[in-house]
């Protein structure tokens, strides 16, 4: 048959997995928890009830243990109009066996039923009687049956409160087995009775149930939760959520908190389970911007307001509802409530174009009385508004003032422009003319003499145009330099300016034309002592600068002479010509006028710049070669065309050239030496005289071409020609005597080597070498000393000289290097010291760039260093590697030693230690006591790391005497029970179990169901694995028990 189970949202409910039809299925209630149910129906076996009931209708059996002692009430209330009975049968018996209920009601009131401290009645029959009874005292450890039947045909649901003094066994509120507090998960419902609510950020998404789970058991070991879509489900546990689901928020979901015995599956209180109901809330959220416009103005600001009051976040880091901005940008928001955060919403701010207003038009009112104002702006849409009130672009204004146009955009951002218009002060002018005298069509003239007959206005200015429209308009086309204005008859324009106001009058230019006359010369530069003819084109009317009014005038002197000429009225500009006079230009020959040689240079010179130069041997150069002997004229013409000359006499001599051959040395083979001048070159009856300085000697031939000497110096020979005057030759040539002996010196790439190096002596200094010691006469010998020895050299120069002093030199060996670095192992996490060994003037270079005699290195590798004495170095290396670690192989127990097994993974002698590594000691066996905890190490010797492992000494004691002596009182499993696949038991002489230890009842006391058992022979069985090698421990035999109670 089908019950149906109906649980309020936040009512505890503890309720057994198996069926519950019959008093064999019963509900088992654990912890005095409340009960709503609605019974349908019965089970398989129409129970026979006894006392007040007949049978059953719409029955519902439930089953619960006293847990503490004290007196028992419940209140049942129907939710509907029905007629509900109930038995209670026991203590302690079976549902085959029930007997009589010691309490029972079949009152046939529609009304709440139970059992309460006041009624005194035990049992109620059918009709109308008393729908309670007297409550019960009831005792620790009692187990009882509760059977409730609806005897209405209609089916209603019950709610079951309990109450009294008396609880029920429950796991739930059992602190040893539940230590801490069942914490529920979610927010609490609206009302007590409410499911528990657990937020989610949509109105469906996927949950993983099982995530709750930790924060419900709370550390509570033992208990377990399962998860339900329905209350049927969660009552008979069928169809548990297992995997993440998708959840919404119309749904409600269950969850049970079971326990489970791990030391006794057939605990009653394996059927305890405790009900909770979830229901998912959506809490997500958006947000929406409301900006107060975002078109930002200049020097303005927007308000940006968030839909949500609060948990808002801003792009710019504020996180109020409101915030003010600025600048132009994008602003973003998300909100959250604590528990969802909204998807990111913006709203872009942009900066008003500014629209640039600007009034143009007329600002001075002058000749006329009225201006056009003009307000223009850049961008489209913008609206204008004048101070005068008018809205339009375009004002008319009749009177001086200022002027204020405020442009509007169309984001409502307003910009303003203004103007000044001010009244002009008008000058006074009329028109003008200015006459000129020219001798062409055109005429320089000063237009600002003009100015008086122009305007008597004081403080004005006056600018000058070509075109009138120009003039009206005011602008730059303005006449440069009036000053000098070049031009034939016309009419200009003239603007005079006062500070405000500007008028437009004509100025008329007229020219009277006469031709200037010309002047021609009959040269224009006076020769040295010469004159020039100036002739006028004109033949009267002339006036020259001399005061000439010929129509000629001869001038001897430089100058610049001007003419003018007047026909009676007008004067023609003046006229001139600039006449050169030339200085005496000096003209000279230079040069050697009585020549040794070929040819003799002879150079033309005179004063002034583009003279030319012609000689009467037709060459046009200023300087010439004479190649023969006569005489010599140039003609010097200056660029005004002017002449003059200079002639010489040239007398030549052929050269005489001295050629002396390079002599030879004088040394310690040869004490004198010829020289040879005999080609050189020379005329017939030409001399010859060698003098000798610097120490030099001429043995003989001193006037001749091939003298001989005997010393060192310089020998100049002279020749001389027998023509007077002629040519002399000269030259020298130095003799170099050598006879120094050489200076020999002996040098190696350094003076000490170690022992076994080999080393290069190298002499320099001669030209051939004897060693002393030492073969072969060569400049360099190679060595190979095994203690410090000197070597000596000599030899003989280039120049025949034998050394005076020979050289020496010498090579001191030093010892070798020698180290005493080692391979070492360290620990993992540790260091340890590489020693290199110290020797005389030993330095240091390891691979990892230290300079010390000792090195400290954590890691493991291969390091070197190069140890240097000062002459030499030597490179030396070692290993370090971590050390490996003892393995412990079995730890030995017995007779009270203790002897442990290890395997040794390295050549270093281990230590051991059985108290944590306080002492240590070479042996692997200890005198132990009993029943006591060890914590042993292993490590080498030396070393830092180790090898750990905790080993119990179990001992099992032959005799218990539980008399509270304090001696033998109880046998002890506590330590032993935690090891591995542990079991055991203690027996009877026929076999039965009389105790069995277990981590949550690990001491026997002696006693069996709580009662001592009598003096005499137990025997025991135990087994567990051993910690260290894993392997079973077996271990039997007997107790000896006196109870002398």
């Amino acid at each position: 048959m089908l019950k149906k189970l109906l649980f309020p949202v936040f009512l505890i409910l503890y309720i057994s997995t198996f069926a519950q039809e019959d008093c064999a299925s019963a509900i088992t209630v654990c912890g005095n928890s409340n009960i709503n149910y609605t019974p349908v129906g019965i089970g398989s076996t129409n129970e026979t009830l006894g006392g007040c009931l007949s049978y059953e209708n719409h029955s519902v059996w439930y089953k619960f243990t006293i847990a503490t002692s004290g007196t028992l009430t419940f209140d049942l209330a129907p939710t509907g109009p029905v007629d509900y009975d109930w038995a209670i049968y026991g203590p302690n018996v079976t549902c085959a066996n029930r007997g009589t209920p010691v309490r029972c009601n079949a009152s046939g009131y529609f009304v709440n039923t139970g059992m309460n401290m006041t009624n005194t009645n035990t049992s109620s029959g059918a009709g109308n009687t008393d729908p309670y009874c007297k409550y019960m005292d009831v005792v620790a450890g009692e187990t009882y049956y509760l059977y409730i039947d609806n005897w209405s045909s209609t089916v209603y649901t019950f709610n079951l409160t309990w109450g009294g003094t008396a609880t029920f066994v429950s796991p739930f509120t059992n602190s040893t087995l539940a230590p801490n507090p069942f914490i529920a998960p979610g927010n609490p419902g609206p009302s007590a009775n409410s499911p528990r609510e657990i937020n989610i950020c949509s109105n469906s998404s996927t949950f993983d149930f099982n995530t709750l789970s930790p924060g419900i058991l709370n550390g509570n070991p033992n208990f377990s939760v399962s998860y339900y879509s329905s209350a049927n489900n969660a009552a008979t546990g069928s169809n548990p959520i297992t995997a993440p689901i998708a959840v919404n928020t119309g749904s409600t979901y269950y969850y049970n908190i079971s326990y489970q015995d791990p030391n006794n599956p057939n605990n009653s209180i394996n059927s305890c389970k405790q009900t909770n109901a979830i229901v998912f809330k959506d809490k997500s959220l958006t947000a929406t911007i409301n900006a107060s416009s975002t078109k930002l103005c200049p020097n303005g600001n927007i308000t940006l307001t968030s839909s949500n009051a609060t948990g808002n976040t801003w792009s710019t880091g504020a996180t109020t509802q409101s915030i003010t901005v600025t600048t132009p940008g994008t602003y973003t928001l998300t909100s959250t409530n604590g528990i969802c955060t909204s998807p990111q919403t913006s709203v872009t701010i942009t900066q008003d174009t500014n629209p640039n207003p600007q009034i143009s038009g007329n600002l001075i009112l002058c000749d006329s009385p009225s201006t056009i104002l003009t307000a223009t702006s850049t961008g489209t849409g913008n609206t204008y508004l004048w101070s005068t009130g008018a809205t339009t672009a375009t004002i008319t204004v009749t009177t001086p003032g200022i002027y204020t146009v405020t442009v509007k955009t169309p984001a409502n951002c307003q910009y303003t422009q203004y103007a000044t218009v001010i009244q002009g002060d008008i000058p006074t002018a009329q028109n003008a003319s200015l006459t000129n005298c020219s001798n062409t069509a055109n005429a320089t003239f000063d237009l600002t003499t003009a100015q008086p007959n122009i305007s008597t206005t004081s403080g004005v200015t006056f600018d000058y145009y070509v075109n009138q429209a120009d003039a009206l308009a005011g602008n730059t086309s303005t006449i440069a330099t009036p000053t000098t204005y070049n031009t034939g008859n016309t009419t200009i324009y003239v603007r005079v300016k006062s500070a405000t106001c500007a008028k437009v009058v004509s100025l008329q230019l007229n020219v009277t034309l006469l031709a200037s006359p010309t002047i021609t010369s009959s040269s224009s530069t006076i020769c040295f002592g010469g004159t020039v003819v100036l002739t006028s084109s004109a033949t009267s009317g002339n006036t020259w600068s001399n005061g000439a009014t010929t129509q000629s005038i001869t001038v001897n002197s430089a100058g610049t002479y001007s003419l003018t000429n007047s026909n009676g009225t007008c004067t023609s500009a003046a006229v001139s010509a600039t006449i050169t006079a030339e200085s005496n230009p000096n003209l000279q020959i230079s040069g050697n006028l009585t020549a040794c040689g070929a040819s003799t240079l002879l150079t033309a010179t005179s004063n002034g710049t583009g003279n030319t130069y012609t000689w009467s041997t037709g060459a046009t150069t200023a300087a010439i070669n004479a190649t023969a002997s006569g005489t010599y004229t140039v003609t010097m013409t200056t660029p005004a065309n002017c002449q003059y000359t200079k002639s010489v006499t040239v007398t030549l001599d052929p050269p005489i050239t001295v050629n002396i051959a390079a002599p030879l040395q004088i040394n310690c083979t040869t004490s004198q030496i010829t020289l040879n001048a005999t080609a050189s070159i020379y005329q017939p009856g030409a001399t010859f005289l060698w003098t000798a300085t610097g120490g030099g000697n001429i043995v003989s031939g001193a006037n001749t071409l091939t003298p001989i000497v005997n010393n060192s110096g310089t020998y100049t020979l002279t020749i001389t020609s027998a023509t007077p005057n002629g040519c002399i030759a000269q030259s020298s040539v130095i003799v170099i005597k050598n006879i120094t002996p050489p200076i020999i010196s002996i040098s190696a790439p350094k003076l000490s080597i170690c022992k076994g190096e080999s080393i290069t002596l190298t002499a320099t200094g001669a030209s051939t070498y004897t060693w002393t010691g030492l073969t072969g006469s060569g400049n360099t010998q190679t060595v190979s000393p095994t203690s410090t020895t000197t070597y000596t050299v000599t030899g003989i120069g280039t120049n025949g000289c034998p050394a005076t002093t020979p050289a020496t030199i010498t090579i001191t060996v030093v010892s070798e290097i020698i180290s005493t670095l080692q391979n070492i192992e360290i620990c993992k996490g540790d260091k340890g010291t590489l020693n290199a060994g110290s020797g005389p003037n030993y330095t240091y270079s390891w691979s990892n760039g230290a300079t010390t005699q000792t090195i400290d290195v954590d890691t493991p590798g291969t390091y070197s260093v190069t140890i240097n004495n000062g002459v030499c170095s030597k490179i030396f290396t070692a290993t370090v590697a971590y050390t490996i670690t003892p393995q412990i192989k079995e730890i030995i127990y017995n007779d009270n030693l203790l002897t442990i097994v290890v395997q040794n993974q390295g050549n270093v002698p281990l230590e051991y230690s059985i108290d944590g590594g306080v002492t240590w000691q070479v042996y692997n066996v200890f005198n132990v006591l009993r029943n006591t905890k060890y914590s042993i190490k292993v490590r080498n010797r030396g070393a830092t790391c180790y090898t750990t492992a905790e080993y119990y000494t179990f001992f099992m004691a032959n005799v218990i005497t539980p008399n509270s002596d304090g001696i033998n009182d109880v046998i002890d499993f506590s330590e032993i029970s935690k090891y591995g696949n542990f079991e055991g038991g203690i027996f009877d002489r026929y076999g039965k179990e009389i105790f069995k230890p277990t981590t949550n009842t690990p001491i026997w006391d002696g006693k069996y169901l709580r009662n001592p058992l009598p003096t005499g022979t137990y025997w025991y069985k135990l087994q567990w694995e051993d910690r260290v090698n894993k392997k079973p421990i077996h271990l039997s035999g007997w107790i000896l028990l006196k109870n002398r109670d």
